[in-house]
């Protein structure tokens, strides 16, 4: 195989991956905006709600660790 007929050919492969990919895409459904607002509004409450609870992990361990190293 000559070097012009492999640089064709991965043209032909590029092409061919690209088409492959429209298909693809035209499958896809996205979220309306309605449904991306109310998974964000979940994901931000989850994560003030698990950002409380590591915190109070943390400063009631913290606690135990200097009550024990103080006794």
């Amino acid at each position: 195989m000559t070097a012009m007929e492999k640089v064709t050919a991965f043209v032909q492969d590029q092409i061919q991956f690209f088409r492959e990919v429209k298909v693809e895409l035209q499958k896809v459904t996205f979220p309306t905006r309605q449904e991306t607002v109310g998974s964000t509004i979940v994901v931000l409450i989850l994560t003030v709600i698990i950002g409380i609870y590591l915190g109070f992990s943390d400063w009631a361990l913290a606690r135990i660790v200097q009550m024990l190293l103080q006794g």
